[in-house]
């Protein structure tokens, strides 16, 4: 981390890297194929045309690169589903709200593969990078699922008895591998994708008793 470098004015609506696509498109394609610690910084220079001095002064280091990065990322992929979670603020209806979710996860995987990926390699990377990061990122959406499935179990939607945290954990595994359920990249595939995945999280995959 360099000394003396303000990492929070990376962050937001002046986020400096807005204003250089060909950099953002570069550090894309790195970050998208290597964790932090292995993409090159000569290879992303090299590539997007910008010099090393107007680089360090802009971001700082590789760091203030990645972070600047995942800003923008971040809010793309909360652009996809976060309006319908707060269309149904205050709803109990869980299950559709996932539902929601998930297809917005994987209109956000459609619309570029990867930034899905990268997302998901973030989870990758060494803890003291991900702390680094918390620091500039508090939003957890672990967290944020498990507070919703504790709602949805004081509302009755979910039983009583089911662990908040460990189903938050389970739904957050697969939102990371949802792209490994498409077969046919379609708006109906993604569609049934998600509707088949949300009956096994609601209903299981056992026999009814009904009728034995």
């Amino acid at each position: 981390m360099k000394r003396g470098f303000d990492y929070s004015s990376l962050i937001g609506s002046g986020n400096p890297l807005k204003s250089y696509p060909q950099l953002y498109e570069a550090a894309v394609n790195e970050f998208s194929m290597k964790k932090h610690e292995e993409a090159s910084l000569n290879d992303i220079l090299k590539n997007s045309g910008m010099s090393k001095g107007s680089f360090y002064y802009h971001f700082g280091d590789k760091f203030g690169l990645y972070l600047a990065m995942m800003d923008i990322i971040t809010n793309k992929k909360l652009s996809y589903f976060y309006p319908a979670v707060q269309e149904r603020a205050g709803e109990s209806g869980f299950f559709d709200t996932l539902k929601d979710i998930m297809k917005g996860t994987m209109d956000f995987m459609l619309a570029d593969e990867r930034l899905y990926h990268l997302l998901n390699r973030v989870l990758e990377e060494d803890e003291s990078l991900r702390s680094r990061m918390a620091e500039f990122f508090p939003y957890d959406n672990e967290r944020f699922f498990s507070e919703y499935i504790k709602r949805a179990k004081e509302s009755g939607e979910i039983d009583s008895s089911c662990d908040e945290d460990f189903i938050a954990k389970l739904i957050m595994i697969i939102f990371s591998n949802i792209h490994k359920l498409i077969e046919n990249k379609t708006p109906n595939e993604l569609l049934k994708t998600a509707n088949q995945v949300l009956d096994i999280i609601r209903f299981g995959i056992s026999r009814s008793a009904e009728g034995e």
